[in-house]
């Protein structure tokens, strides 16, 4: 086979090219060694140059991350190649001879990482046979033109069937959680994996127990950011790996889900693919909802902490949001199923599997919040009507997860499929409108109305002690505010001397009633 030469540097990094490639085949000649592109770089560049791929495989449009090989001194060189470069330099492994360079601001178009290793085995060759799948184990000389790819694994049939395949038999078990990562690139590319891989995956799959969490949870937090997570979840079920990571699901399954033919386990899937598809504007949103889209992402953008935004941690918690029905299960006298308490039992448990997953006290207290209250918009849209005092407490009580778990509803709302459970959508959706209106376009109005009085203020005019009570004040002014009752300081400080007379022990008077 006539190896594969690519047409020029811009197939390596993407649709516009990149200045950072163009000048590192510039300035690698001078390096006096080798120094190969290796890994996704070439896998991507492929999938961009290849003229008979298959149809459904994603072609990515761009590629941020590059790994370099070289015989020796990978942590030298990546120092070198940042001082003439002006990149900030790592050290990644010590024992390996890794080093990362990092140019530009993570998240911003310029930002690029460059890994340089030194080879792991002897020859380059027995380097990439130790990578995890063929379309990850070829290589381009930088040093050498023309750009030919060295693919001695057979990974570029591989990207033409669209076919993902290990290196070998202890490419899995030797990492396992590379079993993870192949999901990931089913996801993120549309390969599909080939049946003796497939059967790797499955043995290894127990090992994952072995990996380091943070590893674990992170490529598990990249398959919930891609399309299709229900596909991909379903597959690590196939597999056995969602047994290892979240066994707390795997009670989930046969247990009976309220208003639907599924049990609780394809229902949590299905919410997060429902999810899924809300964000993406994949299915049409309510009328109700609509008019926040462009809101709600922005939103959903703001990191919460483990470089995690809002919006996987979404997914993340929709996924989780019903662990606690199992030790909740229950029936009414009619026979018909309960699961009281459910979403509080629920919260405890996601709180549990995100600290087993290494997950900071930020992210824990997030996803396990939006577990806690994920029932709240479904009770309010059974009220007749939704007053302002009702959609300010909601978001008193939950805080900024509050539009996480408006979505969450909706997303849950819009998977029901019985009828009796479809009888309320409609009133789900206004809900849902009513709390994201709350909180972006009537924020100061309901949501968190600006003190009229402060603590200070109460204390020093009404002879009052410090202490509980002026929080409950407060607390509770605030919320007459947001129901319009008070809108003025002469009607707070009305509505205080009321509050305080009416209090058992207190009163304005007893205080010298002093004019404020």
């Amino acid at each position: 086979m006539t190896p594969h030469v690519f047409a020029s540097a811009k197939c390596l990094s993407g649709s516009n090219g990149d200045p950072l490639i163009e000048k590192l085949l510039h300035w690698l000649p001078l390096v006096t060694q080798p120094c190969f592109l290796v890994g996704g770089a070439i896998r991507d560049g492929l999938l961009r140059s290849l003229p008979d791929l298959k149809a459904d495989l994603t072609v990515p449009a761009q590629t941020y991350d590059f790994d370099l090989l070289v015989p020796r001194g990978g942590i030298s060189l990546a120092r070198c190649l940042a001082n003439e470069f002006g990149a900030a330099f790592y050290v990644l492994d010590h024992e390996r001879d890794v080093g990362r360079v990092v140019f530009g601001t993570v998240g911003r178009p310029d930002w690029r990482v460059i890994d340089v290793a030194a080879y792991q085995g002897i020859t380059l060759w027995e380097d990439l046979a130790r990578r995890d799948f063929c379309v990850n184990a070829m290589a381009v000389d930088l040093t050498q033109h023309p750009l030919t790819v060295l693919d001695p694994l057979g990974g570029i049939d591989d990207l033409r069937a669209g076919r993902l395949r290990a290196t070998s038999e202890y490419a899995l078990s030797d990492d396992a959680v590379r079993a993870l990562r192949a999901v990931r690139l089913c996801a993120q590319f549309g390969f599909r994996i080939d049946p003796h891989t497939a059967a790797l995956i499955h043995a290894a799959a127990p090992l994952l127990s072995r990996i380091s969490s943070e590893r674990v949870r992170d490529e598990l937090m990249k398959i919930l950011s891609l399309p299709n997570p229900a596909t991909s979840l379903k597959q690590m079920d196939t597999f056995g790996l969602l047994d290892v990571i979240l066994p707390e699901l795997n009670t989930l399954k046969g247990l009976p889900q309220p208003g639907s033919t599924k049990d609780c386990f394809a229902h949590s899937i299905q919410v997060t693919q429902a999810l899924y598809n809300l964000l993406e504007g994949n299915h049409a949103l309510p009328d109700t909802v609509l008019p926040y889209y462009e809101h709600i992402i922005q939103h959903l953008a703001t990191l919460v902490g483990d470089g995690y935004d809002r919006r996987v941690l979404l997914i993340l918690a929709a996924l989780l949001h019903d662990i606690g029905k199992p030790s909740t299960f229950g029936r009414h006298e009619d026979g018909n199923i309960h699961y009281f308490d459910h979403e509080k039992v629920g919260s405890q448990l996601a709180r549990k599997v995100l600290a087993r997953l290494h997950f900071s006290r930020p992210v824990n207290e997030w996803v396990a919040s939006i577990v806690r209250w994920h029932l709240r918009p479904l009770l309010l849209a059974r009220e007749v009507t939704v007053s302002r005092r009702a959609l300010h407490r909601f978001f008193r009580d939950v805080g900024e997860v509050g539009v996480s778990i408006a979505l969450l509803a909706l997303a849950e709302n819009a998977t029901a499929d019985r009828p009796e459970a479809r009888e309320d959508s409609d009133k789900v959706s206004i809900v849902v409108g009513q709390l994201l209106e709350a909180y972006f376009e009537r924020r100061g109005e309901i949501v968190s109305p600006p003190p009229l009085l402060s603590g200070g203020e109460i204390v020093d005019q009404l002879g009052l002690s410090p202490g509980p009570l002026i929080g409950t004040l407060l607390r509770d002014l605030q919320e007459a505010q947001a129901a319009g009752e008070v809108t003025t300081r002469a009607q707070a400080w009305e509505w205080i001397r009321a509050r305080v007379d009416a209090t058992p022990g207190r009163s304005v008077r007893s205080a010298g009633n002093p004019s404020p």
